[in-house]
């Protein structure tokens, strides 16, 4: 045999080696997946049914879209057993649909490349013959001993629909979810509970990457036995006098007398410690995001955040923190009243991860956030001897009036203080330094008084912007904001006025934008005690964003590659032999 045909013999002998080491792991399976109302399986062959079993005999590969599902279960009163095979997706959407199901427990299966594991909200593509609607909630399911894996690939730190969860639940009654591994990379990944799920039974998960989403009281019967990244993960309703030490995340509801203290996890989720309905706790040495949602008469302190969020929550304290690494470190909104934030130091919004997609969504970093444009303002707090640097708003105000800033070091900012549609707040007392814009005032925002602050090598002192903004729909123009309190005003290191009589204020008056005039300007900066303020002397470290590894590819698809690969390296030389014969 001539090497030509020895090198043609050779060529298709690689070829037909390419095809057999090929087929066994690429097999797709085409389109949806339904276990059908008639009991019919429908959509591949790898799903054996025994009765009400229907059994996974093989590995299935899926492609759907962010908001779409692979498996639909349409029949009640089955199960679902995955047999230690993977559902294999590409990223996005559902592997397994529960909608409104009944009866049906789902098992031992492995699904990862999905943004949610299990679901049981609404998708795009659910076949159009199947109308879910018309069935009742969904009704005593259980999900045990899977293993979920879910990507995310939505940059941000709510809880949204597309986010990566391992199960979603809404309109869900009497879940069982037991003995699962849920693993995220993002500050979700494990079980959802919607506002209209009831009753659900969490027991004896592991969950690594991402924890529970519940913000509704008696949305569970059981939670015991829980893990998150190996250490406890706390999720009490209408306990009282506790202490809750060195765990993962924790979740309270409905609870008085709670102590929380030294939790640190491992990863920075959405939540670290939520407090739900709960008054009279105490959250000290800890780290993460705190959120309080309609809890009252509880104190913050100690700690090292990334965050508080305050939701209808009011008589709060908050001091002693320290808190960098998020765009926003204290917000209060939805009503949340007479709180009180003090002695806090607040660190570099402006140079935090999420700062970009904060300013590409229109909003600025901040210390501290009173108020929020759709969820409703915050009144009467009292804000007093913290140090606030690094930020695009030292405080940003939305439709909050009332409340109290005394004696805070405000420094290297964009804007030190940010009104916007906000009245009859008091600002005294502050140190506001090295930033862009003093004061900044927009949507009217009218009646609020100024006097015995130091404004220092700021670029502007004040500025008031009339045109139209996301609080106003015409240009606008603020009244009766005062700038002394009638005998002393602020200092202002571009007054450039005289004192002849020495009594410390100037002369003559200070225009410092447009119709606004400090009457009593003081000529030199006023001594504040400041005896609370922290001081930035301990650095902070920055926070751990990264969530666990990624699983590896599995050991098939890994030997795929590496044959396919060797065998493009031998079909090329072989094609250049075959070429050199040819040619020679």
């Amino acid at each position: 045999m001539n090497k030509a045909a020895v090198a043609l013999v050779v060529l298709l002998l690689l070829s037909s080696v390419f095809v057999v080491v090929s087929e066994p792991v690429s097999a797709q399976s085409s389109g949806v997946i339904r276990i059908k109302a008639d009991g019919t399986v429908t959509g591949t062959d790898k799903i054996r049914q025994y009765g009400l079993v229907y059994t996974l005999t093989g590995d299935l590969y899926a492609s759907v879209g962010q908001n779409e599902a692979f498996i639909f279960i349409e029949k009640s009163d089955i199960t679902l057993n995955g047999a230690g095979y993977t559902v294999q997706g590409t990223g996005g959407g559902s592997a397994i649909y529960m909608l409104r199901s009944q009866n049906v427990t789902v098992e031992n299966f492995i699904i990862q490349g999905f943004s949610r594991g299990i679901d049981f909200g609404v998708v795009e593509n659910w076949p159009s013959d199947s109308n879910y609607l018309s069935y009742p909630s969904a009704f005593n399911n259980k999900i045990r001993n899977n293993k979920i894996e879910v990507s995310n690939n939505i940059n941000e730190s709510n809880q949204t629909r597309n986010a990566g969860w391992g199960v979603y639940l809404s309109d869900a009654i009497q879940t069982v979810i037991v003995d699962n591994n849920f693993t995220g990379h993002n500050p979700q990944g494990g079980v959802y509970l919607g506002n209209s799920t009831k009753e659900t039974s969490l027991i004896d998960n592991n969950f690594a990457g991402g924890g529970v989403y519940s913000l509704g009281s008696n949305q569970t019967r059981a939670v015991y036995g829980n893990t998150i990244d190996g250490k406890p993960l706390v999720y009490l309703d209408s306990k009282s006098n506790q202490i809750i030490e060195n765990a993962g995340l924790v979740y309270l509801f409905n609870c008085s007398n709670i102590v929380v203290k030294n939790i640190s996890p491992l990863y920075v989720y959405a939540v670290t410690i939520q407090l739900i309905d709960t008054i009279n706790s105490e959250i000290s040495n800890s780290s993460g995001h705190v959120f309080l949602g309609n809890s009252n008469y509880n104190s913050i302190h100690d700690n090292q955040l990334n965050s508080i969020s305050l939701d209808a929550s009011s008589h709060n304290k908050m001091f002693a923190n320290k808190i960098t690494g998020f765009s926003v470190c204290i917000k209060l909104y939805g009503g949340s009243s007479f709180n009180k934030i003090y002695g806090n130091l607040f660190l570099d919004t402006i140079y935090s991860k999420d700062a970009e997609r904060v300013r590409k969504e229109g909003f600025n970093t901040a210390a501290i956030q009173l108020g929020d444009r759709q969820l409703g303002g915050s009144f009467n707090n009292d804000i007093h001897d913290n140090m606030i640097i690094n930020h695009d708003c030292g405080f940003e105000f939305f439709l909050s009036s009332n409340n109290t800033l005394t004696a805070n070091i405000i420094k290297d900012c964009n804007a030190g203080i940010q009104l916007g549609r906000s009245h009859y707040n008091t600002v005294t007392e502050n140190n506001i330094t090295s930033c862009k814009y003093g004061i900044s005032i927009y949507a009217e925002s009218s009646n609020n008084t100024f006097h015995h602050n130091n404004f220092i090598n700021n670029q502007l002192q004040c500025v008031e912007t009339h045109q139209q903004t996301l609080l106003s729909d015409k240009e606008t123009y603020a009244i009766g904001n005062t700038w002394d309190n009638g005998q002393t005003g602020n200092y202002w290191d571009t007054y450039t006025g005289i004192d002849t009589n020495g009594d410390g204020i100037g002369d003559t008056p200070y225009r410092i934008f447009e119709n606004m005039t400090d009457h009593y300007p003081l000529m030199k900066p006023f001594i504040s005690t400041n005896a609370n303020i922290p001081q930035p002397s301990q650095e902070i470290p920055p926070p751990t964003t990264e969530g666990p590894p990624k699983t590896i590819l599995s050991k098939e698809t890994s030997i795929l590659i590496i044959a396919i690969s060797i065998i493009t390296g031998v079909t090329i030389g072989v094609l250049v032999y075959f070429r050199r014969l040819i040619f020679r």
